[in-house]
């Protein structure tokens, strides 16, 4: 793939003000040296969202979100890093120069092109003779001219090659062909993997098509519905249909609507219902919580009214409440899937239900007759629920459902508490692959206090401060990877050490976070010497008070077995000698 040279990101970043950029999307107002506004990236009534124009960073107080100019478009837009690039040197007039690396990597620019050539034939399918039948369905179904045109929806005829023949001679490659989930290779050559289905194209965010999802239509094929493949455009797990269209909407209704499949979320859509998206071709993930959480905190679940949506509800609900997120339900009357549902009854049937959702806990006793169950039923319920309770990790949330259940349930709370602290419960083996939810870094203890306090005093805008404190510090003081890798940065003479710049050296949102609220904090006030000193005596003083620790353990040992510990008790007068003349 084309790349962006480093010197056009670097003039891209220098031209950008991070103000004028984020005031696009949130009223910033000043507050000393910094602005402040609601923070776009989670519910909140009071300000806790920062930009520093002085470092040309953001921080979120509430939220720990953090970053540049790049990542907050990245975040906002949910756009990789070239992409917001490419935004800002567009609003900034820099024309874009790219360097090309070797042939392999032209691969997604391939794929989005393949992509478009199927948009453009299958909708063009639709819209001629042959496709009329299917039209007149969509049309049946309620959709308008307008809702068709503006979600591309299309249709692939009952043809082995047309979409092969479309392609052929445009220069792609046979792996882009086949990584393009569009083609399947057979003993017969390669043929097209949609024939006779009525195409829902699956936008990225930025609007461009990464899949399809294709409908049966006139044919006896047994798949309802056939999805593209995971391929390098699109993997399953965190997209959403829809996306490109509904994200303004969700953040500015402050909820989403989620639903299951491409008709329940365009009927939605076309009635004026815009804070809605579906997860179409997959069960949801914890990867679609994580891409949630970006957008707002309040979901609503509007699935299936028959047994399997409801049963589907159940699943979704709990990875939200796992994910750190409180969903609340909504159930089409006598089994209507949604769409279905608003063509019945109408719009206002359906907001009315929307805005009474029921909280999902409520959702899962009725679903499930949780309240008329009694003896071996009752008490196996009972453990249903204590083993998905155990795995939430947000002990508030988990408090909450463990004192409510109690309540409704009529079971002592302590014994409640004690029925989930005993359950096992065994974590499917690909979780961690699944799950790009981790733990806040912390940095609480008080060792990694001191590297943060002479990492802030690297950030200093005084460069007599940064070069007294580089010359009496070393790399090897800083325990922690990732304060380790930011001092590695701050120390070496010949990279920028910008802090909008640093942000650039972490990739992982996460780590992002944290670098970014250690770049936010002011700078120190006190003597820079006592500082340093202090912070010093902790980190040279860890080490050697662990081997007094470990020489301790050693010396009960030696003193059980009879064995005399003189060795081991010298040791320990050295290394207090070392304390000692730390602190002098």
């Amino acid at each position: 793939m084309s790349r962006i040279s480093q010197n056009i990101i670097d003039r891209v970043r220098d031209s950008s003000d991070i103000v004028d950029v984020v005031s696009q999307y949130v009223d910033l107002k000043q507050k000393g040296p910094n602005f402040f506004g609601l923070c776009p990236f989670h519910d909140e009534k009071t300000p806790s969202f920062s930009v520093a124009p002085g470092k040309q960073i953001y921080y979120c107080f509430g939220c720990n979100a953090g970053g540049n100019v790049f990542s907050f478009l990245m975040d906002y837009q949910q756009i990789p890093f070239p992409d917001a690039v490419k935004l800002l040197a567009d609003r900034y007039n820099i024309p874009i120069t790219v360097e090309k690396d070797n042939e392999a990597n032209d691969l997604f620019s391939s794929l989005y092109m393949l992509h478009e050539i199927a948009l453009d034939l299958y909708q063009e399918n639709l819209f001629s003779s042959s496709g009329k039948e299917s039209l007149a369905y969509l049309l049946d179904r309620g959709l308008s001219i307008d809702m068709i045109k503006q979600f591309k929806i299309g249709y692939a005829k009952n043809s082995w090659d047309q979409l092969t023949k479309r392609c052929k001679g445009n220069g792609f490659t046979k792996a882009q062909i086949l990584q393009s989930g569009l083609f399947t290779e057979t003993k017969n050559g390669i043929l097209d993997r949609f024939r006779s289905r009525i195409m829902f194209p699956i936008f990225h965010p930025s609007g461009k098509a990464i899949a399809f999802g294709g409908r049966i239509f006139d044919n006896d094929d047994n798949a309802k519905y056939l999805n593209s493949p995971e391929t390098p455009l699109y993997k399953k797990s965190n997209v959403f249909y829809g996306l490109q269209a509904t994200r303004d909407s969700i953040r500015k209704e402050g909820y989403v609507i989620l639903v299951e499949g491409y008709m329940d979320f365009l009927k939605l859509y076309q009635n004026d219902i815009h804070p809605v998206l579906s997860v179409s071709g997959t069960a949801f993930t914890s990867k679609h919580a994580i891409a949630i959480s970006r957008l707002t905190k309040k979901i609503i679940l509007l699935y299936d009214g028959d047994k399997a949506g409801g049963n589907a509800v159940i699943r979704a609900g709990w990875i939200l409440l796992k994910s750190g997120l409180i969903p609340s339900v909504v159930r089409p009357p006598n089994g209507l899937d949604p769409d279905d549902w608003i063509s019945k009854n109408g719009k206002n049937s359906v907001m009315d239900s929307i805005n009474n959702s029921i909280d999902f806990m409520d959702y899962h006793l009725d679903f499930n007759d949780g309240l008329s169950l009694s003896g071996a039923n009752r008490q196996k319920y009972l453990e249903n629920l204590a083993r998905e309770i155990k795995v939430i990790d947000n002990g508030v949330i988990r408090n909450d459902i463990v004192k409510s259940l109690s309540q409704k349930l009529s079971v002592d709370e302590r014994d409640f508490i004690r029925l989930v602290n005993t359950q096992r419960v065994n974590l499917p083996r690909n979780l961690g692959n699944d799950s790009e939810i981790k733990d806040d870094i912390l940095f609480s203890s008080k060792i990694e206090k001191a590297q943060i306090e002479l990492l802030k005093l690297l950030i200093n805008d005084n460069s007599s401060i940064r070069e007294y404190v580089i010359d009496r510090i070393e790399l090897s003081l800083f325990k922690s990877p990732l304060l380790c890798k930011l001092a590695k940065i701050l120390m070496d003479e010949d990279l920028n050490v910008e802090s909008s710049s640093i942000i650039e050296y972490f990739q992982d949102k996460q780590e992002r976070d944290s670098i970014t609220k250690i770049l936010f904090s002011k700078n120190q006030s006190g003597e820079i010497e006592e500082i340093v000193s202090d912070c010093l005596i902790i980190l040279k003083s860890n080490p050697i008070k662990e081997k007094i620790y470990q020489l301790r353990a050693k010396i009960r040992e030696k003193e059980s077995n009879g064995e005399n510990p003189m060795q081991e008790l010298n040791a320990i007068t050295e290394l207090r000698e070392k304390l000692n003349d730390l602190k002098n």
